[in-house]
């Protein structure tokens, strides 16, 4: 079975064309916000890539039929190591020498390092000869939610490929084929736009139905220069750090989409797109960029382990 993928029809259509041109890139990095996708398309990638049917890939051949069951010897999901679950130097030091090992059964050789935004600098400096001067028949797969998780050196090396939202009806389709009510389907695209697995995700979580409410909230208090209201909300998520990250993430969401608004009609991928329209029309490029730097310094002082409460009320002023 070919992975159904929606929403990026033009990376479908370049990798099916590099595969029947023989001009597979030897390094790939697929990258865009959680649960838009990646890993489906890094596992459509590889399929293609090690397709023997006529139009790859054709989901019918003995390769393709092994790698949708996860059973292909020549594509391996490297596994995460070390403290912060990314991949350990020794995890990469094995990959770099069984790579250099002939393929069982087809042309290519396939690792897909997925989620990559842990992968220390040590893994990456580790990966550098591997990406840079590979055997003819490896192909490396990665995902990350930011480019600029990597090295330059290591970007320099991969060919980038960018996942998109899907547009509403496609993602109430592929949520309504997921098992989910087509009513909850449209609940939850109009909360969380075109991203998928955030969707799911929304649907089997009060707390994220809860948050986007108050996404959707503080956006309008923001766009009215209701002071209390964006102090009172933020207080809400000092108590619990990786909440707050989340709140801070999906609230840089809603920025960017009303700034896109502004000028364009582009799907909205926050969580309220009624909100960011009313922040749109109050919205100048100087401070959607003031904005967005003090979204951007919160999320890092958070990550960094700065006081929740402290980060929250600097940001709640900024706004």
């Amino acid at each position: 079975m070919i992975p159904q993928i929606y929403g990026n029809d033009a990376s479908l259509q370049l990798i099916r064309r590099m595969v029947q041109n023989d001009r597979l890139p030897h390094a790939c990095l697929i990258h865009g916000e959680k649960g838009l996708g990646k890993k489906q398309l890094a596992r459509y990638f590889a399929m293609a890539a090690l397709c023997t049917g006529e139009h790859a890939p054709c989901g019918s051949c003995p390769s393709c039929y092994k790698a949708a069951h996860e059973v292909h010897p020549d594509i391996e999901w490297v596994e995460h190591s070390g403290k912060l679950r990314g991949f350990s130097v020794d995890t990469v030091r094995r990959v770099c020498r069984e790579a250099i090992v002939a393929p069982n059964d087809g042309a290519k050789k396939v690792y897909i390092f997925a989620d990559c935004d842990n992968m220390d600098v040590r893994a990456q400096n580790t990966l550098l000869k591997l990406t840079e001067e590979p055997p003819s028949h490896v192909l490396l797969l990665f995902t990350a939610t930011h480019r600029n998780v990597f090295l330059e050196t290591m970007l320099s090396r991969m060919m980038p490929l960018a996942v998109c939202p899907c547009n509403p009806q496609d993602c109430i389709q592929a949520l309504c084929e997921a098992g989910c009510d087509e009513t909850d389907a449209q609940r939850a695209q109009a909360a969380c736009g075109g991203n998928i697995g955030r969707c799911l995700e929304w649907l089997g979580s009060e707390d994220m139905q809860a948050m986007t409410r108050h996404i959707g909230e503080l956006t309008s208090a923001v766009a009215e220069r209701r002071q209390y209201d964006i102090l009172r909300i933020l207080a809400a998520y000092e108590k619990d750090r990786q909440t707050a990250i989340t709140f801070v993430k999906l609230l840089d969401l809603q920025l960017r989409d009303a700034l896109t608004m502004k000028y364009t009609a582009e799907t909205a991928v926050g969580c309220d797109r009624q909100s960011a329209q009313a922040l749109s029309g109050k919205l100048t490029v100087k401070r959607s960029v003031q904005m967005h730097e003090a979204l951007q310094e919160a999320y890092e002082a958070l990550q960094a382990n700065v006081s929740p409460r402290l980060v929250l009320a600097a940001l709640g002023g900024q706004l």
